[in-house]
């Protein structure tokens, strides 16, 4: 199972549906956001199709925002500025992030055996960095192929959506690498590990979770729009996430399998291949912050994270840590995207004009998702600025 694959003289600021949107005295703006308009129009379903949310900022400032749809069909709920998503692998980049961060306060080294965070039990800690776990090059298997793990996810007869997970259910299908730092592999199973080696630093998971949240702060925002903590509270405001089946049909994958709350593989810890749940705006104000603000990261540590390894290069992929390049219309964008459990999400920086885009969506299907979505605004973006 795959588990998580415009200048302003004049500014006021208003709040519409919890997403600050900025409007300006410049009248060139108008044709920006018409045209993003229409391709929010075109690549959505409309009020009764999957619930969205979109968001561009550039230079910190939210310059157009959109949602549409359904957060929950059955009863129907509409989607507001809001509306909490699963981030999925979007959130790998968010995680990597803060990772860097303890590198540049030299609480942790990206080449030193992980061994030396988690003790020796780890598969191939002795041997494995954590910059192979950021740039997908330490070799692991697939922890969700794995049979002693696979039962314990939809549709697996072990799978009980409202029991919290830990690190040691996991920990039996995380298999010895294979030629640690020789190639380019996507792995969510290095990220778990990833999340692992900062819980050991902070000193457990409640420890980690106040010190992303700390983290995340610099942004601007509190963790009302990204969040690594899972609580009741999120409940409220939460999506379901609807798979769409071959014939078309969708799943709740909520209410399919009996959970009461949101289900406890959709985000939150041992899970550092999808950690975080937020809306839009908070993936954005994170994008911001990283690559124009440049207020997470050292300048330096910025350049490593988003040049793409020779291992990936290798490949034919622009990875680097936790973090790729994205060309659309000609324009260069660096970010991640993500999908599980019906949610899918996307969020890039075009790094030469200061512009983040970021969509998430509530439906996993071919059409309709957050990729798709985002390359369709992407697309009208640089159409509208040429």
């Amino acid at each position: 199972m795959i588990r998580r694959l415009l200048v302003a003289a004049t500014v006021l600021t208003a709040t519409v549906a919890g997403v600050p949107r900025t409007a300006t005295a410049l009248t060139g703006e108008d044709p920006v956001r018409a045209a993003l308009d229409k391709a929010f129009a075109a690549a959505t379903g409309g009020a009764d199709g999957p619930g969205v949310q979109a968001v561009a900022m550039r230079n910190g400032k939210v310059i157009w925002s959109a949602k549409t749809g359904r957060a929950i069909d059955d009863p129907p709920a509409p989607v507001t500025g809001t509306t909490m998503f699963s981030l999925a692998s979007f959130g790998k980049s968010v995680l990597a992030t803060y990772a860097l961060h303890l590198v540049e306060k030299g609480k942790l080294a990206l080449d030193t055996p992980i061994s030396a965070y988690t003790g020796k039990k780890v598969a191939g800690s002795g041997v494995v960095t954590l910059r192979m776990l950021l740039t997908h090059t330490a070799g692991y298997p697939d922890v969700y192929a794995d049979p002693r793990v696979a039962p314990l996810f939809p549709p697996g007869k072990q799978y009980k959506p409202d029991r919290p997970y830990t690190f040691a259910m996991l920990a039996p299908g995380i298999r010895k690498p294979v030629k640690p730092g020789t190639s380019y592999a996507y792995s969510n199973t290095g990220f778990i590990l990833l999340a692992h080696v900062l819980t050991k630093v902070s000193g457990g998971e409640k420890a980690l979770e106040r010190d992303l949240a700390t983290f995340y702060r610099k942004t601007g925002e509190r963790g009302d729009h990204l969040t690594a903590e899972r609580s009741k509270s999120a409940y409220p405001r939460f999506a379901h996430g609807y798979a769409e089946e071959s014939n078309g049909a969708l799943t709740d994958y909520f209410t399919a399998f009996g959970a009461t709350g949101i289900p406890t593989d959709v985000y939150g810890l041992p899970f550092g291949d999808g950690l975080f749940a937020g809306t839009a705006y908070g993936a954005a104000r994170y994008l911001d912050a990283l690559f124009v603000g440049k207020r997470l990261l050292r300048p330096a540590t910025l350049t490593a994270m988003t040049t793409p390894t020779p291992q990936a290069v290798a490949a034919g992929e622009t990875y680097g840590m936790a973090t790729y390049r994205t060309e659309i219309a000609k324009r260069t964008w660096q970010g991640h995207a993500g999908a599980y459990g019906g949610f899918t999400s996307m969020g890039a920086t075009d790094l030469t004009r200061g512009v983040t885009l970021t969509v998430v969506t509530n439906r996993l299907a071919t059409t309709g998702n957050a990729q798709t979505t985002w390359e369709n605004l992407a697309r009208a973006y640089a159409t509208a600025t040429s």
